[in-house]
Formats: structure tokens, C-alpha cells, sequence
């Protein structure tokens, strides 16, 4: 990866990005279009840490990367996402530290969602044949985590996966199937209790 470059892509571009990775089958990682909206998402991550760093909370680095922000957002130092164009995030939003998004495929948070420190959100699928994984082959599928819901530390949530509404992932846990609302769910793999 080369921050030196970093420009943002054309709306062209990124549709013409989407139509590979929002197709939900194998794709080249490497395309030179992929690498610039990685590139550029990488820095203006790094553009908002080093403004929170310095005590100016600039949340509209935010809204300017991600494809919808709502009002009342709320971004802690590392968040990190891979293009920010497939990322949408509702109001009353909170994220703790470390917030790792892989939106290489559409990732869609409700309003009124917590998210502790260190949770990671990972759409991608690397190829099941040795040879095409070796070659840097993958796929995606989308995540959509519903509104009210409070994701504790160090959740890693996998592709696929829809988590509704008023649920509450408890911390550590590994969330690889949907999760009902109005639900506690919590271990590796992640299961539901009624609240």
C-alpha cells in the first residue's frame, strides 16, 4: 500500500468497484481501481485519527469517506475501514477504539448502535482453492446490524451476517449466523438468549 497515493475515486469508479465486490463472487483483490479506494480509505482514516489526536474531532472526514452518516456520530481513535463507499452508519452512533470495518461488500448500521472497543466487521471471504487464494481471489457478502443494538469489546462479527434489532452481543464473542432481535447472544460461536 502507498498513501502517497490517495486520491479519491470518481463516482464512475466507484460503481465500477461496487459491480466487483458487491457481486458476492470470486474477484481479483489486486485491481488497480480496488487498490486506490483502499489507499484512499486508509488515509483519510489516518487524517481523522491525527485530527483526534490533536483534539479537533473533524467528523466530516467521516462523512465525506462513508457512503451515509447520520447526525450524533461518534468515531474513537484506530477506526479503520476499507473503502468507506459501502458503509453506511445511522444516527446515535458510537464506536470505541480499534473499530475495524471491512466493507468490501455493503455494511449497513442502524441508529442508536454502540460498538465497544476492538470490534471487527469483516465482509470478505478469501478463496477456498489453495491457488486462487494464493493469487489474491475473493469474494464478500454484506452485514447489516439493525438499530438499538450495543456490540460489546472485542466482537468480531463474519460475513453474511444480519444481527437485529435491540440485540446485544456480549464481549468476545465470534457472531458467524444472524442474530434474532431482542436477543443476549454471546460465545464462539455466538448464540442467542431471549432478553
Amino acid at each position: 500500500m502507498d498513501l502517497s497515493e490517495h486520491s479519491a475515486l470518481t463516482n464512475f469508479e466507484i460503481e465500477y468497484v461496487k459491480q466487483i465486490t458487491n457481486s458476492g463472487k470470486l474477484y481479483y483483490d489486486y485491481d488497480p481501481l480496488i487498490s486506490k479506494a483502499r489507499n484512499h480509505a486508509y488515509f483519510e482514516c489516518r487524517k481523522y485519527d491525527n485530527e483526534l489526536r490533536n483534539g479537533r474531532r473533524k467528523i466530516e472526514i467521516m462523512k465525506n469517506l462513508l457512503a451515509h452518516l447520520g447526525c450524533h456520530a461518534e468515531f474513537n481513535l484506530g477506526f479503520t475501514c476499507e473503502f468507506g463507499f459501502n458503509l453506511t452508519v445511522g444516527s446515535y452512533f458510537s464506536a470505541g477504539r480499534d473499530l475495524k470495518v471491512i466493507d468490501c461488500n455493503r455494511v449497513e448500521i442502524g441508529n442508536n448502535v454502540s460498538l465497544g472497543a476492538q470490534v471487527g466487521i469483516y465482509t470478505s471471504n478469501h478463496a477456498e482453492n489453495p491457488e486462487l487464494r494464493a493469487a489474491h481471489w475473493c469474494s464478500e457478502q454484506p452485514i447489516v446490524i439493525a438499530d438499538d443494538v450495543i456490540i460489546e469489546d472485542n466482537v468480531v462479527v463474519t460475513p453474511g451476517v444480519e444481527i437485529g434489532e435491540g440485540a446485544i452481543i456480549k464481549a468476545g464473542s465470534v457472531v458467524t449466523h444472524n442474530i434474532s432481535a431482542n436477543t443476549i447472544a454471546s460465545g464462539n460461536p455466538c448464540k442467542s438468549f431471549v432478553l
